[in-house]
């Protein structure tokens, strides 16, 4: 038995409570790319704490922030005594760098195309078939 315990067995939250209370792997870095992309300029830390994560520490969004930049996702500026980031691609370049991404590694592009034209949705489709003609929506 292990004495001087803080918490005990009974007291330790249930396993379906830890999973609500974190965020999936990689949620973090995607709220932090979709508040940046919707932020007109370059953001501190600070800002994207307050904006994004004030509920965790701050070093964590830093962290992420770091990240994201040493992935070459982000591109940072000196501002006062931190660095201010910004988006290197726009979401729509970004979003489509991963479908390209997704293609180049499949051994069957036409099964991944065939599947995800499939899936799309009626208006989807027809903006889809708008563009393969040259048409601007």
């Amino acid at each position: 038995m292990i004495h001087g315990s803080l918490v005990g067995d009974d007291e330790r939250p249930a396993e379906e409570d830890l999973v609500t209370t974190r965020r999936p792997i990689g949620a973090l870095e995607d709220e932090v790319m979709e508040y940046l992309w919707a932020t007109e300029g370059p953001a501190t830390p600070a800002e994207v704490h307050q904006a994004v994560a004030p509920d965790l520490a701050y070093t964590t969004v830093m962290t992420v922030l770091t990240r994201l930049w040493t992935k070459e996702l982000l591109t940072r500026e000196a501002k006062g005594r931190a660095f201010a980031y910004s988006p290197v691609r726009s979401e729509a370049q970004h979003r489509a760098e991963l479908m390209q991404t997704a293609l180049d590694d499949s051994a069957d592009r036409e099964a991944v195309l065939s599947s995800f034209v499939a899936s799309l949705s009626r208006a989807d489709v027809k903006r889809l078939r708008s563009l393969l003609k040259g048409e601007s929506s």
